[in-house]
C-alpha cells in the first residue's frame, strides 16, 4: 500500500512521469522471461486443482528445452458449474496476465508467450486471442492481433469451442463441439502459431457419446505430448536441445 507521503509526491510530478512510475510499479510483479526461452501461459481442464495440471508436464519439457523460461498457472476457477462464470474468470485473467507481459516485457528483449490451454483451458485461451463468439456466451473482443508480436506458439487440446477444417487443426475430429466458435477471423493474427487438437469422438470438442468420449478428451497430453513440446521449442526458435527426460 502506498503512504501518504508516496502519493503527494506522486501529485507533484508531471502525468508523464506519473504514468512512467506507476507501469514500472505494476511491471516489477513481472519476471520476463530471457530472449532464448518463453513466457509459459497454463490454463487448466475443468475440475483440475488449481496450478498447471496435466498440462504442467508439457510446461515443464518446454522449460528444460528453454532454460530461463518461467511457467505461470492461470488461478481460475475451472468449474464444470457454473461454467460460463468460471471461463469468464479465467478469460479476465488470461486477459490481464498476457496484457501485462506484453506491455512490460517488449520481444526485443524478453522471451515471448506461449499459452497452453485444455478444455475449458483452451476455450479460455481461444477466447482471449480470437474473441469470444460461442451461443450462451457474452461477445468480447479478441487480442491476436495486439499481441501477435509477443507471441511464440499456441497449443489448445480438446477445446470446447473446437471448430473443424480451420487451418490450425489437429486430429480427426469431424463433429460439432459443445460451443462452437462463430467467428474465428480474430484468430487470424496468429493462426501461424497455433495448434488445436481435438480426436474423434471427444466428449466436449467432438460431441462425443460413446463409453471412451471422457477417456479420449484426457488423452492428449499422453498421446501428443513430446511432439507439442518439440513444436513449442522449434516456434521459440532460440532454445536448447530437445529431449531432457521429462516424460
Amino acid at each position: 500500500m502506498k503512504t501518504l507521503t508516496t502519493i503527494l509526491t506522486l501529485l507533484l510530478l508531471p502525468l508523464g512521469t506519473i504514468q512512467t512510475t506507476l507501469r514500472r510499479e505494476a511491471c516489477d510483479t513481472i519476471t520476463c522471461a530471457p530472449p532464448s526461452a518463453a513466457h509459459i501461459l497454463v490454463s487448466r481442464a475443468s475440475t483440475e486443482p488449481q496450478g498447471t495440471g496435466v498440462l504442467g508436464l508439457i510446461a515443464e519439457g518446454i522449460a528444460a528445452a528453454c532454460p530461463g523460461s518461467n511457467i505461470v498457472a492461470n488461478p481460475y476457477p475451472a468449474l464444470l458449474s457454473p461454467y460460463v462464470e468460471s471461463e469468464t474468470e479465467g478469460l479476465n485473467n488470461l486477459t490481464q496476465m498476457a496484457l501485462s507481459y506484453s506491455s512490460c516485457c517488449p520481444p526485443a528483449t524478453s522471451g515471448r508467450m506461449v499459452f497452453l490451454g485444455y478444455s475449458q483451458g483452451a476455450q479460455v485461451t481461444a477466447d482471449f486471442l480470437c474473441g469470444r463468439s460461442e451461443f450462451g456466451f457474452p461477445d468480447t473482443d479478441g487480442y491476436a492481433a495486439v499481441v501477435a508480436d509477443d507471441v511464440a506458439a499456441v497449443v489448445l487440446m480438446g477445446d470446447p469451442s473446437f471448430v473443424k477444417d480451420l487451418p490450425w487443426d489437429r486430429g480427426d475430429a469431424s463433429n460439432e463441439s459443445y460451443f462452437p466458435r462463430l467467428n474465428n477471423e480474430g484468430c487470424i493474427p496468429v493462426a501461424e502459431k497455433m495448434i488445436s487438437y481435438c480426436d474423434a469422438g471427444d466428449y466436449f470438442c467432438d460431441n462425443g457419446t460413446s463409453a471412451d468420449a471422457l477417456s479420449i478428451h484426457e488423452a492428449y497430453v499422453w498421446k501428443y505430448g513430446v511432439e507439442v513440446v518439440a513444436y513449442v521449442v522449434a516456434q521459440i526458435g532460440s532454445c536448447g536441445i530437445f529431449g531432457t527426460g521429462v516424460w
